[in-house]
């Protein structure tokens, strides 16, 4: 895998792909969390992206660190919503975050896998009714409140619509700076993407008119600015990069 990487050029699409299997073949874990991390911030539109992310929450999970592994794992599902492995990230996901004992987190992941997972996966399925348990001893609220998923949710409303004010943007011909959020070979996926930002309170956008299509968010006037809104969307677990607002984009 080295030579074919060697030998091919890395705007070719067949690089991410190469670099996919090179850290898949790999004896080195270092080695191979290098390469993902690579396809996920450079080949963003890469159909290896979401397989890479998947493969960096395991490596994380794998060695212990279960914060930063549901941090991946909420990415992927939230990026690739037509992936073959969604069933078992989301199992998965609620797994590590049951271990952290954070059950809002969870019990919002479990309901929105239950709604997901199709009937035939019917031992998954299992397995996720079963830890809904600790879910419903946790709804059950004293003195007439409400129970903890609604709860949740209407906190999740409030908090989305008093985070999602962005960091002000100056006037559009004077911005520089934007926020990206992914990238897609396909206008469905970013979308998709750009869909499911709004319901967060997220104001996304989708730019380009052929691949890749980039789901982004805001318009700055400084790059200060941007990263504001950047560690904003951080600390509601949603990854940006920064990037220059382009022609296409005004």
């Amino acid at each position: 895998m080295d030579s074919v990487l060697a030998a091919t050029d890395p705007n070719a699409p067949q690089y991410a792909d190469a670099l996919y299997w090179r850290a898949t073949l790999s004896t080195n874990g270092a080695d191979a969390e290098k390469d993902y991390r690579r396809i996920v911030v450079e080949y963003g539109a890469s159909m290896r992206s979401g397989d890479a992310l998947f493969q960096l929450a395991q490596l994380e999970s794998a060695r212990g660190d279960r914060a930063i592994a549901a941090d991946h794992l909420e990415r992927f599902l939230l990026e690739n919503p037509g992936h073959p492995e969604r069933i078992r990230a989301s199992l998965t996901l609620v797994r590590l975050l049951l271990d952290q004992n954070d059950l809002p987190r969870a019990c919002t992941n479990l309901r929105q896998a239950l709604k997901e997972i199709p009937d035939s996966a019917v031992e998954t399925r299992n397995q996720l009714t079963y830890y809904s348990s600790r879910c419903v001893a946790n709804d059950a609220s004293p003195g007439g409140r409400a129970p903890v998923g609604e709860a949740v949710q209407r906190d999740s409303a409030t908090t989305a619509k008093r985070d999602s004010s962005p960091t002000p943007a100056a006037p559009e011909a004077k911005a520089r700076y934007t926020l990206q959020v992914a990238a897609y070979s396909t206008r469905a996926d970013a979308t998709a993407l750009a869909a499911r930002l709004k319901t967060r309170g997220v104001d996304a956008r989708v730019v380009g008119t052929a691949k890749p299509f980039r789901v982004r968010v805001g318009r700055y006037a400084t790059r200060a600015q941007a990263a504001a809104e950047q560690t904003r969307l951080k600390a509601r677990k949603i990854t940006v990069t920064i990037a220059d607002i382009g022609a296409d984009d005004r």
